[in-house]
């Protein structure tokens, strides 16, 4: 005789995915992932690695906010690389899937404040694909690095989108999501279609996603720190604010010689 599942319980397909007590939502194959982190690049850097359909990093958004506030303080830079949770989607949309997000999202809600509808689980169908949505930041990103303006941008663009998918319901996988962010953001909307659907933007994207892989990051969010010695991981998973600065402050006495 079969036991019934829990219906809080993580379904078969998305085991290992979310870790409430981490705070982060890993690869489904992170095991399989962990080449050690690459010390080329620039020194002194903060590289934050997540995914705009990753909900642990919309819970952790308020900290990593003031994270990137304290980087720019100290004149370091705030790099955010997007590392495809689930690129290509494939989970079955069906009671059980919707049932563990539901959950899942009430869960972050209540530990972060971030707010959270889970109105988007009425639809009658929906492939979880985060692909197009971190295509599309990255598409954003580039058409920024080409504009004057504060580097704070960048974030501000990674969060509306998050929060116009949690907060909002809308649909990041359609390109008419993002009419109103390039509006609210002073991009032209008319760019970023014809570069959306390029090819160059999807191997772009694909090329990130191996970047992040590369550099050993396995879960999100996840953020690292690049400093003479390469790079070190300043968190993984959900951290507040105060801790996230912290672990900078330490990170940047070490790599100064001083702790």
């Amino acid at each position: 005789m079969t036991t019934p599942r829990d219906p809080h319980e993580t379904p078969p397909e998305t085991q290992a995915l979310c870790d409430p007590d981490s705070g982060t939502c890993a690869l489904p194959d992170a095991a399989l992932k962990r080449a050690g982190p690459s010390a080329e690049g620039p020194v002194d850097e903060v590289l934050y690695v997540g995914d705009p359909m990753c909900s642990w990093c919309w819970g952790g958004s308020p900290g990593l906010r003031q994270l990137e506030a304290e980087a720019n303080r100290r004149g370091i830079p705030f790099r955010i690389l997007v590392g495809g949770l689930r690129p290509g989607g494939g989970d079955p949309w069906n009671e059980r899937f919707k049932g563990f997000l539901r959950h899942h999202w009430e869960e972050i809600a209540e530990r972060t404040g971030q707010p959270f509808s889970t109105r988007f689980l009425d639809r009658a169908a929906f492939n979880y694909d985060t692909e197009p949505a971190c295509r599309a930041f990255l598409v954003m990103r580039g058409m920024l690095e080409q504009t004057p303006g504060p580097e704070t941008r960048a974030y501000e663009v990674f969060a509306s989108i998050q929060r116009k998918f949690y907060a909002e319901s809308e649909d990041p996988t359609v390109a008419s999501f993002y009419e109103s962010l390039c509006a609210a953001h002073g991009l032209d909307f008319r760019v970023f279609l014809v570069r959306f659907g390029h090819a160059d933007a999807k191997r772009a994207t694909a090329n990130e996603f191996q970047q992040v892989r590369t550099l050993g990051v396995s879960a999100f969010p996840t953020v690292l720190f690049r400093g003479g010695a390469g790079l070190e991981v300043l968190a993984s998973g959900f951290m507040t604010g105060p801790r996230l600065v912290e672990a900078l402050a330490r990170a940047t006495k070490r790599a100064r010689g001083e702790a």
